[in-house]
């Protein structure tokens, strides 16, 4: 198989939609990394996810994976049909039944990758939380608010671990800002910040 075949069949109707999806969720991926951030699991449609098996896992995670997944399996069965794609692309029925198949097949492993990737992004555990009330943390997120939100926080050993965090949102706390922890939810397993500049050593 020439790379010829691939691309051929990367831009073939009924891969090329899922191409450009794919391309963009690369490029999405390289922000978030340039940015700093880290997926955020407490996002949208917490029981719609629930209900697809796919609760703990970050929307734009499941999002991403199934999209790639989708790609991968239409490239798959349009290769599989033989022949010269670029003379003789699928037809109409093909592309559906490709379609179809690739959907479901890319929902299917999307859903069976859950349990591994939330075991991945999983927030570190504490030997001590409440010590670490009155450390500065660094937001790791896209936003902290009252229901979701994860900061990076350097433990009592040095080593630094990924904490639960939550905001009552007065403050905007984006990727990379710094904040205080001052309180400890036992019951919930979060803890509580507020925004602070370590520069003018006071809450901005």
């Amino acid at each position: 198989m020439a790379i010829n075949d691939l691309f051929d069949a990367a831009m073939a109707v009924p891969v090329v939609p899922f191409t450009f999806l794919t391309i963009a969720v690369v490029v999405y991926w390289l922000l978030v990394m340039v940015g700093g951030t880290t997926p955020q699991a407490g996002d949208a449609a917490p029981g719609l996810r629930a209900a697809a098996g796919l609760d703990g896992v970050p929307l734009n995670v499941a999002g991403s994976l199934f999209i790639v997944l989708t790609w991968l399996a239409t490239m798959i069965g349009t290769l599989a049909r033989g022949g010269d794609i670029a003379v003789r692309p699928p037809g109409v029925l093909a592309s559906a039944a490709i379609v179809v198949l690739g959907l479901a097949l890319a929902a299917a492993s999307t859903v069976a990758l859950a349990r591994p990737i939330r075991r991945i992004l999983r927030a570190g555990a504490v030997a001590d939380p409440a010590r670490l009330v009155g450390s500065v943390c660094v937001v790791r997120t896209g936003a902290v608010g009252p229901d979701a939100g994860q900061a990076e926080v350097t433990g009592a050993d040095g080593a630094a671990v990924v904490i639960e965090v939550r905001h009552d949102g007065v403050e905007a706390l984006r990727p990379g800002s710094t904040a205080m922890i001052h309180d400890y939810d036992a019951d919930h397993g979060v803890f509580w910040v507020t925004a602070f500049d370590p520069k003018l050593g006071y809450r901005p």
